[in-house]
């Protein structure tokens, strides 16, 4: 069974700033991130299903900022990176726990994840596929996976049916396509940085997206089948 990406009418209202509030405790957020038209846009010439299945362009063969993998059975992948994208992991990585969630196969995810942290110290953990929750032919993401305790958890997506097991944890961004002056990634820092002293980021993200009431009758009717 294949997903598919559900279009709401979302506004990120990422563009806001807010008085952070006292921190009350001293673990760090856990920043997670898609990848797959979040961080990056991608092209394979196979039609296997290594990605989400959802309707995409091609990638741009002269955009500036891109590299090849391979996977291990012998498929190149061509990676698009959304504008600014190396910064913002390296900022990322000073004040979250970061971590990506992808709806990929690990087979296709990984070598993408190394590539974008040789190092391997920008990412505490991937979650591929099957960390994945499957109902009615789409693939959400139960936050749990990463941490029990969701006070301090943010999940960063440009898919919407990717919230709906915890919506009120969500930061949606628009889907990247290789656009060269994408600011995404400069805005979401923004709202980022104003969550770090909130013990509970919830409230916070519940005021600037409302994802809990845009996605209320999605989720209701998905869970009731």
């Amino acid at each position: 069974m294949t997903a598919t990406v559900a279009h709401y009418p979302i506004t990120s209202n990422m563009n806001d700033t807010f008085m952070p509030l006292p921190d009350v405790r001293s673990e760090r957020i856990a920043l997670v991130l898609d990848m797959d038209e979040c961080l990056v846009h991608t092209k394979i010439k196979s039609k296997k299903d290594y990605r989400q299945d959802e309707a995409r362009p091609e990638t741009s063969e002269d955009y500036p900022e891109r590299f090849e993998v391979i996977m291990d059975d012998g498929e190149k992948v061509v990676v698009n990176k959304r504008p600014g994208l190396d910064a913002f992991l390296q900022k990322a990585s000073q004040h979250f726990d970061v971590y990506v969630f992808t709806a990929g196969l690990e087979m296709y995810g990984r070598p993408i994840l190394e590539a974008l942290d040789p190092s391997k110290s920008l990412f505490k953990g991937h979650f591929f596929r099957t960390s994945c929750t499957l109902k009615s032919g789409f693939f959400m993401k139960d936050l749990r996976s990463v941490r029990s305790d969701l006070s301090k958890v943010v999940l960063v997506d440009n898919n919407p049916v990717s919230f709906l097991p915890q919506p009120s944890n969500g930061i949606p961004v628009p889907s990247f396509y290789d656009d060269i002056h994408d600011k995404t990634l400069d805005s979401l820092t923004k709202v980022l940085m104003n969550l770090l002293n909130l013990s509970d980021v919830r409230p916070r993200l519940h005021q600037l997206f409302r994802l809990s009431d845009l996605l209320a009758d999605h989720r209701k009717s998905l869970w009731c089948m």
